[in-house]
């Protein structure tokens, strides 16, 4: 096992192009890297581009200020799930082993952030 499947490829840059999503995703497939990390909009162009591999797609949710509402991050988060953050060939897996990090705390379930966020000010 190489050191790349540990790493997470990642471009999270403003100007991302989705010749950047096909290069990162290349070099991840080329590379063995674990997970490419990249903007919520291009998660389901890679999700396509990466199908027949073992790649893990991850992005963010109010970066990189994180200055949005909480309930702002939840509707990100959501998008991101249903655009295939979390399918592969075409069946949806549960979120698994995954913390969620927001102003607000640390959280290792999907529930707990979810109530979280909406707990909070201005949610």
């Amino acid at each position: 096992m190489s050191i790349a499947s540990y790493i997470d490829h990642t471009i999270l840059k403003p100007a991302t192009s989705t010749g950047d999503i096909k290069t990162i995703c290349s070099e991840a497939i080329e590379y063995g890297f674990a997970a490419v990390c990249i903007p919520p909009p291009f998660v389901r162009n890679a999700g396509q581009l990466l199908k027949e591999s073992k790649i893990k797609i991850a992005t963010v949710a109010g970066f990189p200020l994180g200055y949005s509402i909480a309930r702002a991050k939840l509707v990100e988060v959501q998008q991101a799930m249903q655009d295939g953050a979390f399918a592969q060939n075409g069946i949806i897996r549960p979120i698994g082993p995954a913390i969620f990090i927001f102003a607000g705390g640390t959280h290792a379930t999907m529930e707990s952030f979810r109530n979280r966020a909406l707990e909070l000010p201005g949610a």
